[in-house]
């Protein structure tokens, strides 16, 4: 009877130690009592509840980061699952770009269990609900864009596009879930057309490759450009200075003769006109002495002829008048 009564004791013990359960640091546990879940989350520790069927705990880690693909494109291996792979499994990575090209895509979703309460209770298969959400998103998505745009050069905004999107659409639902990411793992053409997207990508990258050669020979040139024009304009600006000073000179040099030239016709009895006269022919002078010895053909002149180089008349010219033909001229 003792040892009865000590084994009833014993499996008593054990049964209500099945209320005992141990929830980790970085998870929280939801408890549901006889099938109804208890208000709030209970942390990490060592906890005590009612022992099993009447006390049940899920246990949920709130900060793993989880991931869900839509499509699955396929990898380019020549290993044996790679040429054993299922057809179907390409068909399901197929969407239909807006001008009419199909491309194999897969998309991953990054998302956290923010609500343990809805993620249990809100429905039955959250994550199915979420595949189905965010493939319907990337199908609209992937409709309305050119295959350029997929393939490859929108797929930095296309990203961050679907983010917001599928992030704006799954906050709408009772999932408990928050996405935090989506990334798009592969873009890939089918393989009947692999071929004239190789050549497409090929041409594209000689066309970037010829444009930014052109744009550094542009830019090459417009630096040499830009170099001659400083050197003409620094070139310009020293000739207009030497210009300048030289004709400042000439304008004070001009001004004193003409100060040198009144003073002396004060000093003088002698009228302005005859000072003017006795310094034009000394200027004369000074520049013919200049000028004669620079002069390549030689001059010959007649001793006994005066020469007059001075060509500033003293007296006025007296105007010729042609005079009327004779009789004897208009007769003949």
């Amino acid at each position: 009877m003792k040892r009865v009564l000590t084994g009833l004791v014993i499996v008593l013990v054990v049964y209500v130690l099945t209320g005992c359960y141990v929830v980790r640091g970085n998870e929280q546990a939801l408890v549901r009592r006889c099938g109804r879940a208890v208000p709030g989350l209970i942390k990490g520790g060592l906890h005590i509840d009612l022992p099993w069927p009447f006390a049940q705990i899920q246990r949920v880690n709130v900060y793993e980061l989880r991931t869900i693909s839509v499509g699955n494109v396929p990898l380019e291996s020549f290993e044996g699952a790679g040429f054993l792979r299922e057809a179907g499994l390409d068909r399901q990575a197929e969407f239909l770009t807006g001008d009419k090209n199909i491309l194999n895509l897969q998309v991953n979703i990054h998302y956290l269990i923010v609500d343990p309460h809805r993620y249990f209770f809100g429905s039955q298969a959250p994550e199915i609900g979420l595949k189905l959400l965010a493939e319907s998103l990337v199908t609209e998505t992937i409709s309305q864009c050119s295959v350029d745009y997929v393939h490859p050069l929108g797929l930095n905004e296309l990203r961050a596009l679907l983010t917001r999107l599928v992030r704006d659409a799954v906050a709408q639902q009772p999932w408990g879930l928050s996405v935090d990411d989506v990334t798009i793992a592969g873009v890939l053409p089918p393989v009947e057309v692999k071929a004239a997207f190789l050549d497409v990508s090929n041409a594209r990258a000689e066309r970037d490759r010829v444009i930014s050669q052109e744009l550094a020979r542009g830019e090459k040139l417009k630096a040499s450009s830009e170099a001659g024009a400083r050197q003409l304009l620094d070139r310009a600006e020293s000739d207009r200075l030497a210009r300048v000073q030289a004709a400042r000179g000439s304008a004070d040099r001009f001004l004193r003769v003409i100060g040198q030239m009144q003073r002396e016709a004060e000093s003088n009895e002698q009228s302005l006109q005859e000072v003017r006269r006795a310094t034009m022919q000394r200027l004369w002078t000074a520049a013919l002495e200049g000028l004669l010895p620079r002069l390549t053909r030689q001059i010959l002149l007649d001793s006994q002829q005066p020469l007059d180089v001075f060509l500033v008349n003293p007296a006025p010219l007296t105007p010729v008048i042609p005079s009327a033909p004779s009789q004897n001229e208009g007769a003949k």
